[in-house]
């Protein structure tokens, strides 16, 4: 006979609050649909956190569509966005990290959600969710199996990402190949041919649903592309000087990871008279066709350690203004900006199939754990 139960007697939710520990995890650590954590330096935080030990099980309760969780190896504290899950007792703490990682809990989660705009996760509602709840016998061999299941599909996955890496490195190669004839021969302080402008402040009730003007923080973009998937809009008063202009570079300039502090893409007509948000900065300028590419090479990323601080990374306007980059004569920009736009296009295009493979495999992960969690396909 198959056995169900609610949510509540598979997990306790713990809500305790404490100081961050040395391990600390945030959600912008944690990767969507793979129950895993990110490979480059977690974020720092200096606000509290809810305490986790070995064996919990965490997961992103703002936009809970996206699907972040992960089994704890190891103590220490999640960020605000998270939910801390400790099995109860006949609950295998693996077969629980299945439970809430298949397609039945993350849309339950999400429509148990509440808020348009940063639609959050109550616990009220997901607590009352059927589970299939086996004996912990079987909790084992259904989590064993999908170790060695999903371990086959991650290990593909694996591959994608190396394969991701050997283009971005290309990439990075074929923009450094560009820039370096010209470092210490012909350079500028940006500021100097850039005016960096830091974005707007807005009040949590300045957000709205309809209306208003949208304004682009990170999530706007993505493989140095505006994404509009994801933003926010607000009804305040916009200056002038903060709607965005045709050519526009925006710049991530604060972020929890360092790495995503620098990334930029172009604004084009779809985003003019559009603004931005506080931890990010636009860099207005004739010559960002030019700049962004530097932004965009090694020569940059070398130089993020300065800009990282205990707290948080970040680039200042002063740091802004103050860098030195290379700077040959207008019609040798363009002739880099042309030439790059098309041979790290066809780059894009190799990243962009092999992440079309990547989904594929990704939807197939979750498939085989939301059947077998839920009772549907039987284990050997």
């Amino acid at each position: 006979m198959t056995s169900y139960a609610p949510f509540w007697s598979l997990a306790t939710l713990i809500s305790d609050s404490a100081d961050p520990a040395d391990f600390q995890v945030s959600l912008e650590d944690m990767i969507s649909d793979s129950g895993r954590l990110v490979d480059d330096e977690l974020s720092h935080y200096a606000s509290k956190g809810t305490p986790f030990i070995a064996g919990d099980v965490l997961f992103g309760k703002l936009r809970p569509y996206l699907a972040k969780y992960w089994h704890a190896d190891r103590s220490g504290t999640a960020g605000g966005d998270i939910h801390v899950y400790r099995p109860t007792a006949g609950i295998d703490s693996t077969y629980l990290s299945y439970v809430v990682g298949s397609r039945n809990f993350v849309k339950f989660a999400d429509a148990a959600s509440k808020g348009v705009k940063m639609p959050r996760a109550e616990w009220m509602g997901l607590r009352e969710l059927s589970v299939y709840r086996p004996d912990l016998r079987t909790q084992k061999r259904i989590a064993d199996y999908l170790d060695r299941e999903t371990g086959e599909i991650d290990a593909m996955l694996a591959r994608m990402d190396e394969l991701t890496q050997t283009l971005e490195a290309r990439r990075r190669s074929v923009i450094d190949r560009e820039l370096m004839p010209y470092v210490g021969v012909s350079t500028a302080r940006l500021g100097l041919v850039a005016e960096a402008i830091t974005g707007l402040t807005y009040a949590p009730a300045d957000v709205v649903d309809l209306g208003g003007t949208v304004v682009h923080r990170s999530g706007s973009i993505q493989n140095s592309r505006i994404d509009r998937s994801d933003l926010v809009r607000v009804a305040t008063s916009i200056p002038e000087r903060l709607r965005l202009r045709n050519g526009d570079l925006l710049v991530c300039s604060r972020n929890g990871s360092a790495h995503l502090v620098g990334k930029n893409a172009l604004i084009g007509a779809g985003e003019v008279d559009e603004t931005w948000g506080a931890f990010m900065t636009v860099l207005r300028s004739p010559n960002n066709r030019y700049v962004r590419w530097y932004l965009q090479s090694t020569l940059f990323a070398d130089e993020r350690s300065q800009y990282s601080t205990s707290t948080i990374n970040q680039l200042t306007i002063g740091m802004i203004n103050r860098m030195e980059i290379p700077f040959p004569d207008p019609t040798e920009q363009t002739r880099i900006a042309d030439h790059l736009d098309e041979v790290t296009g066809k780059i894009e295009q190799l990243v962009a199939k092999t992440a079309e493979l990547k989904n594929l495999l990704i939807e197939r992960r979750a498939a085989l754990i939301t059947d077998v969690v839920t009772g549907k396909k039987q284990v050997p």
